[in-house]
């Protein structure tokens, strides 16, 4: 409307007086409003204000030397278009030009000459390289200004605080290793490691991963730089990615992306990587890479499948670092068993065998083992994330659920193998875990989860001694399992803890999930239902991770 009342009164006073600067002269003595035309920018700097706020100073100079003081609260660094409305603040005592209390965006702080604005806004337009800057408005003192300006502007862009984008990576280092014909490891590349960054989205879901090559021993910030595909083992270069067809196997390896709702293997191009420090001090990265060469895999006959020319761009990832302690690999005589049991555990970063903790006992899948968790469910980074954004601390115990190799699903003679796993598990694992470690032992403070197999003994678990857990959270589980306990006849069971199930819409056991929540809604129990794209794999239980460990931590007793 602004725009509009302003073109309408140009082509009135070009009318009355030929547009001229006498014309409009003479027209002010007919409102009680001076008019300020400035030619010169004289004095401009930025200051940042907070979390991707900045104030953006411009002082203004006519021909006879009257200044304009004008302060502009914006998201960016360079001005833009738009309307600014004026905001009477207190001025500072250090600068009488600067407002006492800092601007937001969108608001502005005004003073011409030594006149404060209490009202009106400022119109920003750019055309080419040329800003038109048109003011009206309010003095404190009741005058009123009409200010203008026409002319350049230039910008310093600074360096930004940027804020997280809610994406994160894990990142792991490993050897380079160098490769027979039959791609068998031979040996390892001397003066080299491989950086792996595992991204995933606010969600969870893996999308992303870049398997990178540089110099042994780097720290985190100097990984920042470009990577090329050149099938070289050297710094600087990336590991190319690829899948086999599903009658192959379907097992892929390497650098990838998501784009266009598929994997796309990276073939060739460039990535780059820049760090960033956090509002809240935090390391970010960005991962970008335009036109990336890539493939979809192989077909069954061994022929790459082309995959479309694509950019990455992931901004502002978090780096999940680890700082709690592992354990992995510890022993103990279990006479139940009649061997040595194996487990892993994880202590938070403070642990100092004086304080005590809540625990969780995480078990793992078929054909797995104690050390999943932590070596394919990145447990400890993940861990360490949730304490650093306020989670409670807690131990987290992995056992073996795989004696001899063998899958028990957690329980007693499983398919008559004659191995009371259950038994072992209530009266010497639990108790020999909270003797040994300072574990806050109680209902309030034990919690219980797993994965498939796992997400079955979870919830065994928690309906055969509910008296012992205070959640239940059970990842893509089996829910009925022949020569296992029914878990369906359990359901009469009181005083069950909470249960969340979380499983993958293209899980092959996702309608027996549906079917067992159907089960619980039912028979009355409450419970938590969480579905998402992914399927039976580690991308979609490291997903599960973060979530699983803000419920239970939620959950435990102070």
């Amino acid at each position: 409307m602004k725009k509009i009342f302003q073109l309408t009164a140009l082509l009135m006073l070009c009318f009355l007086g030929a547009c001229s600067e006498d014309g409009l002269d003479g027209l002010s003595g007919k409102y009680d409003m001076e008019r300020r035309v400035y030619n010169e920018v004289v004095a401009q700097s930025t200051d940042k204000l907070g979390k991707g706020v900045k104030q953006l100073n411009i002082k203004f100079a006519d021909q006879v030397g009257n200044e304009w003081d004008l302060r502009l609260g914006s998201r960016d660094w360079v001005l833009q278009n738009g309307i600014f409305q004026a905001k009477l603040l207190e001025r500072s005592e250090k600068d009488e030009t600067m407002p006492k209390e800092p601007l937001t965006a969108g608001l502005l702080y005004s003073i011409v000459e030594q006149d404060t604005i209490a009202s009106g806004d400022v119109e920003v337009t750019l055309l080419g390289d040329t800003y038109y800057i048109d003011g009206l408005f309010m003095s404190k003192t009741g005058k009123q200004y009409s200010c203008d300006y026409k002319g350049s502007i230039s910008f310093e862009v600074g360096v930004d605080d940027p804020e997280a984008s809610g994406y994160t990576t894990v990142l792991t280092t490993s050897p380079v290793y160098l490769l027979d014909a039959n791609n068998q490891p031979i040996g390892v590349v001397p003066g080299v490691s491989q950086y792996s960054f595992a991204v995933s989205d606010p969600d969870g879901n893996g999308v992303a991963q870049f398997d990178l090559i540089n110099k042994e021993n780097m720290p985190l910030e100097a990984l920042a730089g470009s990577y090329s595909v050149t099938g070289k083992s050297e710094a600087g270069s990336m590991a190319q990615g690829n899948a086999l067809p599903a009658e192959w196997g379907g097992w892929s390896w390497g650098s990838y992306f998501v784009a266009n709702n598929a994997k796309q293997y990276i073939a060739g191009g460039t990535l780059t990587i820049t760090a960033a420090t956090g509002m809240e001090g935090e390391t970010l990265f960005s991962f970008s890479g335009k036109g990336l060469n890539t493939t979809l895999g192989m077909d069954a006959t061994g022929a790459q499948i082309p995959g479309t020319a694509a950019d990455a761009d992931y901004r502002f990832v978090t780096v999940l670092q680890s700082t709690g302690f592992e354990m992995r690999d510890q022993q103990m005589q279990s006479t139940v068993m009649g061997r040595q049991m194996p487990f892993s555990i994880y202590l938070p970063k403070s642990y100092d065998g004086q304080k005590e903790y809540p625990v969780l006992y995480l078990l793992h899948g078929a054909d797995g083992n104690h050390n999943d968790w932590m070596a394919q469910g990145m447990l400890n980074p993940y861990a360490s994330a949730a304490e650093a954004a306020g989670g409670k601390e807690m131990i987290i115990v992995c056992p073996n659920g795989t004696p001899d190799g063998k899958n028990i699903f957690y329980c007693d003679n499983y398919q008559g193998n004659n191995m009371k796993y259950m038994t072992y598990f209530f009266d010497e694992f639990i108790p020999y875990i909270e003797s040994n470690f300072k574990v806050k032992a109680g209902r309030g403070t034990r919690a219980i989860a797993g994965l498939s197999m796992g997400g079955f003994g979870s919830l065994y678990y928690g309906f055969l001694h509910p008296e012992m857990f205070c959640y239940v959270y059970a990842c893509s589980p089996a829910t009925y399992i022949d020569g296992a306990p029914n878990l369906y006849e359990m359901l009469g069971t009181q005083g069950l803890p909470g249960i969340t199930i979380e499983i993958g819409k293209g899980d092959f056991l996702f309608e027996s999930a549906n079917g067992f929540k159907q089960a619980l809604d039912g028979s009355g129990i409450a419970n938590e239902y969480i579905t998402r794209d992914g399927i039976h794999d580690w991308a979609f239980w490291k997903g599960c991770l973060p979530k699983l460990l803000k419920k239970v931590s939620d959950t435990f007793e102070e």
